[in-house]
This record gives C-alpha cells, sequence and structure tokens, in this order.
C-alpha cells in the first residue's frame, strides 16, 4: 500500500525540530526509525500532514557509559543497544530485550526513542527499562524535563508527553551490584513478531541462601502500557524464596494484571501466560541457570 501524501521535514537541530512540532494546523508527526510510523501510515492508520525526520538532529545518536550511568539518545538503534560492549557487559538486561525486537533489519533501523513515544504495550525493551529504572529525558517548548520511566507510559498507545515535546534519550542507572537479571518473550506465533507476553525480571541475592534483597519484575502485553508487577515484586522482597514462593509471585503478577484481548491471544491466556513466565524466569535467575527459552 502506498503512502499517503505529507510533507516532509528535515531540521538540522533540535531547536528546529522542535518549532517544526510547535506549528499549529493540521498532523504533525516524529519519524525516527520509522518501523511503526510508516506501518501506521500504510495501513491508514493515521495521515500526517508533515513529518518531521530526526535523522539530521545532532546529538541524539549518543550512546555512553559514564560515572555509574548510561546515556541512551533517542537515535540509538535497538541493534546498536543489543551490540554495545559496555551494554552488554554493565546493563545485559537492556542489551538482552533490544535483541529480542524483531529481526535483525528492523532492529538495525527501530530506534529507542521511537519505541518508547509509540507506547506499544507489547514493547520488548520497555520491561527491561522499567526493571532498569530508567529516566525518559524529553525535550519541548518549555525546554528538558525528565520523567521516571514509570510516569511516562499513561495509557493505550499513550505517553506523558505534553504538545510539542518529543523524546531526546534514556539516562539508565548502573544496575544493583551482584543483580541477576533476564528477559524472556512468549510469541504464540513467529519468534518475529511482538510478544503475546514479555517478563524482565531482576533479583539481587542476599547475604544468606536463598535470600533476596531486591527483586523487580516488568510486564510487556499484561496490561494497557508495560508495568512493574509490584505486588508480586513485594512477595518475594527481603524474603528467604523456595519454589511455593516463587509460584504465589507468579500467581501475584498473574492477578494484578490487566491484559487486553486480540487475535494474538485472549486475556485469560495472556493471564496465564504471564503466570508461566514469571515463574519459569524467576526460578532461573535465583537458581543461576540460564534464561528459559520460550519454545
Amino acid at each position: 500500500m502506498r503512502l499517503p501524501p505529507f510533507e516532509l521535514h528535515a531540521p538540522r537541530s533540535l531547536d528546529d525540530a522542535l518549532g517544526l512540532l510547535g506549528e499549529t494546523g493540521g498532523d504533525t508527526r516524529v519519524v525516527s526509525g520509522g518501523t511503526a510510523l510508516l506501518s501506521l501510515m500504510r495501513l491508514g492508520l493515521v495521515r500526517p500532514d508533515r513529518v518531521v525526520s530526526l535523522h539530521g538532529v545532532p546529538g541524539l545518536d549518543e550512546l555512553r557509559a559514564q560515572t555509574g550511568e548510561l546515556t541512551v539518545g533517542a537515535m540509538v538503534t535497538m541493534g546498536q543497544l543489543e551490540r554495545a560492549p559496555e551494554v552488554r557487559r554493565d546493563w545485559p538486561l537492556l542489551a538482552q530485550a533490544a535483541g529480542a525486537v524483531a529481526t535483525p533489519s528492523i532492529r538495525n533501523a527501530a530506534t529507542v526513542g521511537g519505541n518508547l513515544g509509540y507506547a506499544e504495550p507489547a514493547s520488548d525493551p520497555a520491561p527491561a527499562l522499567l526493571c532498569a529504572e530508567a529516566d525518559v529525558v524529553v525535550a519541548g517548548p518549555a525546554g528538558r524535563r525528565t520523567l521516571a520511566i514509570t510516569d511516562f507510559f499513561t495509557g493505550f498507545y499513550a505517553t506523558a508527553l505534553a504538545a510539542g515535546e518529543l523524546v531526546v534519550g534514556l539516562r539508565v542507572p548502573r544496575l544493583p551490584a551482584g543483580a541477576r537479571s533476564g528477559y524472556v518473550k512468549y510469541c504464540s506465533r513467529s519468534d518475529e513478531d511482538k510478544p503475546l507476553v514479555g517478563v524482565a525480571a531482576l533479583v539481587v541475592p542476599g547475604g544468606s541462601p536463598g535470600r533476596l534483597d531486591e527483586v523487580r519484575i516488568g510486564l510487556g502485553g499484561a496490561a494497557p502500557t508495560a508495568v512493574r508487577a509490584r505486588g508480586a515484586e513485594a512477595r518475594l522482597h527481603g524474603r528467604v524464596v523456595d519454589d511455593a514462593a516463587i509460584r504465589e509471585a507468579a500467581e501475584t503478577a498473574a492477578s494484578e494484571c490487566e491484559p487486553l484481548s486480540d487475535l494474538m491471544g485472549s486475556a485469560d491466556y495472556r493471564r496465564e501466560m504471564v503466570r508461566v513466565w514469571v515463574r519459569r524466569l524467576l526460578s532461573s535467575l535465583i537458581d543461576g541457570s540460564s534464561a528459559p527459552s520460550s519454545r
């Protein structure tokens, strides 16, 4: 299907890009990787009057680890995030989740900013970013501001971006010392599809055998937005964990999520898959084995 007609703008500075976003009249959309927007346009779901490309805006492709923090520009691709040695070494959960996105060709085009701005409920990176407690940096007419990622996703394909704002990057703190983390993606169709359910988890073993000093669980495809499973986390935090406790946490995660039904699967099926994959992933992280396979 052909794209509908639109004006294409290629600003050479962030200020110019924001100026274009602030213009009144008509619908203006931002394109970075284009993997989401172009598909929507081809399907006729959106018909923007203007498209603002960020490819010529300097400074948005930064990927840097410094002073215990990872800085990720909005134009960094999933492929770059997956392959970067510093990410694989110190933020392996992010590298693993980025590497689960679709196909290599899509990962080499899809960007961090586009993924966040699109706010896909079944995003692969979002649950991992929730577990990493990342901050989203946005810019707009009033300047820059930083939002905790838990406050960034506000609803079904909706974010806290105000009119005229766009995502310019992420700041990710170093993961806790001794943390074990993993991401598992379950697809009911092809592995290249978005997940029916995606589960990210991070656990920090305590000083005594079986005890967890910290637990974080992020879910994709389990609610209108990617979410933290706070109730399930509370079931395990500070406890000596056995199989019964893990099953209790998985049951809690399933009960607190609010999945939607679509062609990929019903809400009840998604809830059951949350129960299954939270249990399997937590079990593997706690006993130190490799992440469970989704097949």
